[in-house]
């Protein structure tokens, strides 16, 4: 009779020991220290330094050395290592045995290439770490020619996310002119959101071209194109971008494009010299600051300012002789001043809005220092000011907000300051309540913005209350206060943001801050203070014409 195998071994359960297995690599750790059972040997040119290892217990922790001893010829029992230097090598050979090794200041790099080449990742992230973890004791350009070098893409991401956030610290040092184009790109993506000076980043890029001019210039059109060039004023497009080499095709097209976008201007209603000239500001982009571009002689104050066809109204106010009807029309084509027909009653201090090529001026105050009801509005196809429909109260120093083409007249004051909010429909031509402010508010700043309407600071007492009102559910909310309270407040929504600028702190000091309101945090952030001080209207226009206020 005969009897299987299959009957004679039966299977038993062993348990998995990891104490078996670390045991047995140290005994193979032993043996490589005593240089012993081992099968290929390492020379190294221009020493006499060698050592021995084993190839099963490298091709098993190394890719790199698997491939190397599979492709050598069988009888080959030595290599000679030229693309490392030996304690490195060494180094990676015994983290092979027993997955240990000690990184420092002076051997991180030269550890995180050597690994690289091995194709031990696990070594190529602790050397990462550790020089990510302690980069103040390594210098930022060769981690940056490093990082290149190694092609590996988790420490280039660390990196580069590190030279964002400490950009302009780095551009001051001259770190970063070794980055490559591609590195560039994402930084330039990235600084788009945590530093608003465009033109800052415009000269980092443009100094790293100048450090190596002739092999960068070739990448200097498309980094500079990676840019948001229409940010860009006009004059720095022509006279910083232009002269570039390969660039003058990108900022003639920023140049037509950037006529085609609007530019917030801001009229100083009010200054130091109340009866001669007036500042303009003009808002810009690559900066996120407001600076003078012009000043003209606009011989009243407390007038009104609009814009339409390609020109600036400057309506009613307060000349030397009281309060006017008269309308000076200033037009950016020309920068010439003419009259237009007068109003039909001298009034200051009025709410403005121009709707459908047609300019509204609402209330205000009268000769006699009274309030006013009534409305009256021009047009370019009648040449003339008509009464329109009075408003339900006497009313004058009101914010004006324009929604889905009605016009919303905030707050001001009959003789009282008053709360309440009227809104006027363009197409029926008559006004409506609308549900009240919580709070009174005289000279506040009002601006539409994102759907909402929001009504900012004010008086009788300088306030820092902020109120956002909801048309679709008449209702007003209390949002964040300013950080300084003021009245005669200047308010502008500008591209995703809401500004607050200008206005007047007690009996009369002018103020010049400039906050702008964080629908996230829910918080106004101080920004850089205006050029001048005084009480302003903004005006959105083209960008075209603006330039031309310069």
């Amino acid at each position: 009779m005969s009897l299987s195998v299959s009957g004679l071994l039966k299977p038993v359960n062993v348990r998995n020991d990891v104490s078996h297995n670390w045991q047995i690599m140290q005994i193979v750790y032993k043996f490589y220290n005593e240089q012993k059972f081992t099968d290929i040997l390492f020379e190294f040119p221009y020493t006499k330094y060698k050592f021995t290892a084993h190839r099963l217990i490298l091709a098993a922790a190394s890719p790199y050395f698997l491939e190397l001893f599979d492709n050598a010829d069988d009888d080959c029992n030595s290599l000679t290592v030229t693309k490392m230097e030996s304690d490195t090598f060494e180094q990676l050979v015994i983290y092979c045995y027993n997955g240990q090794t000690n990184i420092t200041t002076g051997n991180a790099e030269r550890m995180a290439k050597g690994a690289m080449l091995l194709r031990l990742y696990d070594v190529v992230d602790i050397c990462v770490n550790y020089m990510m973890d302690h980069i103040n004791d390594f210098i930022v350009r060769k981690l940056i020619t490093l990082a290149t070098e190694m092609e590996y893409k988790k420490f280039e991401t660390r990196l580069l996310a590190y030279i964002v956030k400490n950009f302009e610290q780095l551009n001051q040092n001259g770190e970063i002119f070794d980055l490559n184009v591609a590195q560039w790109k994402f930084i330039i993506k990235e600084l788009d959101v945590n530093v608003g000076a465009q033109a800052d980043i415009f000269r980092a890029i443009k100094g790293w071209y100048e450090y190596k001019a002739t092999e960068r210039q070739q990448y200097l059109p498309d980094l500079i194109g990676s840019l948001a060039l229409n940010e860009f004023d006009s004059d720095f497009l022509r006279q910083q971008i232009k002269p570039l080499p390969g660039c003058e095709a990108l900022a003639t097209e920023a140049l037509t494009k950037r006529g085609e976008l609007p530019s917030w201007v801001a009229v100083q209603t009010r200054g130091e010299d109340r009866f001669g000239y007036k500042d303009i500001l003009l808002y810009n982009q690559a900066k996120e600051e407001w600076v003078k571009v012009i000043s003209l002689e606009i011989e009243k104050f407390y007038f009104s300012t609009a814009f339409m066809e390609n020109s600036l109204f400057f309506i009613g106010g307060i000349k030397t002789n009281g309060a006017s009807a008269t309308v000076l029309r200033y037009n950016l084509l020309t920068n010439k001043f003419s009259e237009i027909p007068s109003l039909k009653t001298d009034r200051f201090s009025s709410s403005v809005a121009v709707v459908n090529n047609s300019i509204y001026v609402i209330g205000g105050t009268n000769d006699s220092m009274d309030p006013l009801l009534s409305m009256e509005c021009y047009s370019t196809s009648t040449g003339r000011w008509e009464y329109t429909s009075h408003l339900f109260m006497y009313r004058t120093l009101a914010g004006v907000a324009i929604l889905n083409d009605d016009i919303y007249l905030i707050g001001g004051k009959d003789f009282h300051v008053v709360n309440s909010v009227e809104r006027y429909n363009i197409v029926t031509k008559r006004w409506y309540y609308c549900e009240g402010m919580a709070e009174a508010r005289e000279n506040p700043g009002v601006v539409a913005h994102k759907g909402y309407i929001y009504a900012i600071g004010g008086c009788p007492k300088d306030l820092k209350t902020v109120e956002r009102y909801d048309p679709k559910q008449d209702k007003w909310t209390k949002i964040a206060s300013l950080n300084v309270a003021r009245r005669h407040i200047c308010a502008a929504a500008i591209g995703d943001q809401l500004w607050a600028f200008g206005g007047v702190i007690g009996p009369a000091q002018r103020d010049d801050t400039v906050e702008v309101y964080n629908v996230t945090s829910d918080k106004w952030l101080v920004k850089k203070k205006l050029p001048v001080t005084g009480e302003f209207d903004c005006v959105t226009l083209p960008t075209s014409l603006a330039d031309n206020l310069k």
